[in-house]
């Protein structure tokens, strides 16, 4: 039956018996261990690198404090990690609208991110820097943020749970001084997220 089975494999038999015999099923269980770390390595990264949807609520620290930041977006997640994939990089896509006292703010911004994740579930520390647009320039008397395009920063601290993430985040806007005024404005909000 065993060289019924190995012939129509092709291996072929000398005197009852085939040399290649116990390389074929030593090449077997190497490439089925392979094939198994290869899958139990997508599994974890997987997990530290899904895609996100979040919400997020809190409150500006400049121009004044107390106006109210409610938001909700995206994070997709871009094909670059670091450090054996603790580090992970993804894009955040995000509208925030601000309560501010001249009047509601709407903030898109697109931002990407870097997040440091020793484990799957675990406490993470992230941030990044890229792009937003401001519905309105004038926050409150004599603040003007001197333009709509700004860099859009953002630094967070979190822990993931799994399925959910929730994270504690600084967000700064300004159009580093490329146009006057820049005042700026700082934000600080609860941020909860849900891969998919």
């Amino acid at each position: 039956m065993k060289r019924t089975i190995l012939a129509q494999l092709g291996l072929g038999f000398e005197n009852g018996h085939s040399s290649e015999w116990p390389f074929f099923f030593g090449g077997m269980v190497m490439k089925r261990t392979i094939v198994a770390g290869i899958a139990a390595l997508a599994s974890s990264m997987a997990i530290a690198q899904q895609s996100e949807f979040f919400i997020q609520a809190g409150q500006t620290l400049s121009p004044s404090t107390g106006s109210g930041v409610i938001g909700a977006g995206a994070g997709f997640v871009l094909p670059w990690s670091f450090k054996e994939g603790l580090v992970v990089s993804r894009l955040d896509l995000s509208l925030v609208g601000v309560d501010a006292k001249k009047g509601d703010v709407l903030l898109l911004s697109a931002v990407p991110i870097l997040r440091y994740q020793p484990q799957s579930i675990g406490f993470f520390v992230e941030g990044g820097i890229g792009l937003g647009y401001v519905s309105r320039t004038v926050w409150e008397r004599r603040h003007d943020l001197g333009g709509r395009l700004h860099f859009a920063s953002r630094l967070g601290v979190g822990y993931d749970f799994g399925a959910y993430a929730l994270s504690v985040n600084v967000s700064h806007i300004s159009n580093a001084d490329l146009k006057k005024p820049n005042d700026g404005a700082d934000m600080l909000d609860i941020r909860l997220s849900r891969g998919f």
